[in-house]
């Protein structure tokens, strides 16, 4: 078996501010940079720090993981937190048509670096938000379906590193979650090429308190990009449409983070549907190198260059 994992951003940050402070560690299954100006970096361990906690919690790999013992165990007390995160992946369900699904980790944990094997049956794999029960509580999951968060934690641990930050009264900073960025001031932002090395697109934030995210398939993949991780629930099927999708937002890292997990798996008439409805702007790179670019995407972008595959 070979896994295709990246080591590098999704998105390249250009601009950072001129007298700034940087960190950067590997944080749940990814490199997390934390950028603040000069005199705020005593924030920067308690920025990783929340990660660490969220890593802990919502895990799928780590033993000692809330939800690696709730997939072992089928059965844990509730937890406030984790409860939280799990109403909001439930209602991202219903507004993307079902197509964000956190029980498919029957499937994507075949994605996680120590499988030998790239066999998955589909058929018996469960999944399904009515085998999700909390009573009494604790919460059940029923039919041997196990979760996976791992399509909106790292937007929501930014957004939590981002409210951390704002109550510090921390100007002007920056953080960086692989694909899911949240630029507290104006940035310069730069999206992967999808099919090698180096960039093809660059663009200038408009609006303080951008959220960014991007989701490809490029990430991470069993021999080749056709069996990437982006899960189709309906069809339990790795998708073949896009390449890459970024998408923007004020101030909203966690929907942002489904939505861009969700819309990667969608039918592309329903996919644009969806993000048109929403007023989500995009940039989407099909795998037929077309490309396609919202009508509101200047409301939140400036100096759009296309570098070219």
């Amino acid at each position: 078996m070979r896994l295709k994992k990246v080591s590098f951003l999704v998105l390249f940050l250009l601009y950072v501010p001129s007298i700034a402070v940087e960190r950067t560690k590997y944080i749940m299954g990814t490199y997390i940079s934390v950028n603040v100006p000069d005199g705020y970096s005593i924030f920067i361990k308690p920025s990783f720090d929340i990660f660490k906690q969220i890593e802990k919690k919502f895990s799928k790999y780590r033993p000692d993981s809330y939800l690696y013992k709730l997939n072992k165990n089928k059965k844990a007390k509730l937890d406030k937190e984790f409860l939280n995160l799990l109403k909001v992946s439930l209602d991202i369900y219903k507004k993307t048509y079902g197509y964000f699904d956190i029980t498919l980790g029957n499937i994507t944990k075949k994605y996680g670096s120590f499988y030998k094997s790239i066999k998955i049956d589909k058929k018996q794999s469960s999944s399904g938000i009515e085998n999700i029960v909390i009573k009494n509580s604790y919460i059940y999951l029923k039919n041997d379906i196990s979760l996976d968060f791992g399509g909106i934690g790292k937007g929501y641990a930014v957004d939590k590193v981002s409210n951390f930050l704002d109550k510090k009264r921390v100007k002007n900073y920056i953080i960086k979650a692989s694909g899911d960025i949240r630029c507290a001031d104006i940035c310069s932002i730069c999206i992967k090429n999808p099919f090698g090395e180096g960039v093809v697109a660059c663009f200038k934030t408009k609006n303080k308190n951008t959220s960014i995210s991007t989701s490809g398939n490029y990430e991470r993949y069993i021999k080749n990009k056709d069996n990437n991780h982006l899960i189709n629930p309906k069809n339990k099927e790795s998708q073949k449409t896009f390449a890459s999708i970024t998408i923007l937002g004020i101030k909203n890292n966690t929907y942002l983070d489904a939505y861009a997990t969700a819309v990667s798996v969608m039918p592309e008439k329903k996919a644009i549907k969806f993000l048109e409805k929403n007023k989500i702007p995009y940039i989407i790179i099909k795998n037929n190198r077309e490309v396609l670019k919202s009508n509101n995407l200047k409301d939140y972008i400036t100096g759009f260059q296309w570098t070219g595959f």
